[in-house]
Parts: C-alpha cells; sequence; structure tokens
C-alpha cells in the first residue's frame, strides 16, 4: 500500500522485497510515517524472537530509559 502512495518506497535493497522497503528520506515520505514503519517492522522482529530474548530486550531497554 505504501509504495502505491509514495514512489520514495520501494522494495528493500538488500533484503525480502516482498516484505522489506528501502525509503528515499529526500523524497515526500513524512517523518510521522517513516516513524511508523520503523516501529511496525521493530514489533513484526520482536515477536519472532523467543519469549525469553524478548525479556532480555526489555530489560536493556528499560535500563536504558533509567539510566
Amino acid at each position: 500500500m505504501l509504495r502505491e502512495q509514495y514512489a520514495e518506497i520501494v522494495p528493500g535493497y538488500y533484503m525480502n522485497k516482498v516484505h522489506w522497503n528501502s525509503i528515499d528520506l529526500a523524497g515526500q515520505v513524512s517523518d510521522e510515517t517513516i516513524k511508523t514503519m520503523i516501529q511496525k517492522s521493530y514489533q513484526l522482529i520482536l515477536q519472532a524472537m523467543t519469549k525469553k530474548r524478548q525479556r532480555e530486550i526489555a530489560e536493556l531497554a528499560s535500563d536504558t530509559t533509567t539510566s
């Protein structure tokens, strides 16, 4: 859908071209759209990890935000 909306969003150059995108940051894609794409990608990768690894990452994240 985003590839149809923005000429700057194309199939991922180095990754699986079905699931990943490359973005020309000099184009018209808003910062908010890019942030949303990053957040969704992060969540997809995180969900594919084991629950143990997810907890480890959550602990690391909380350590960085409290320091």
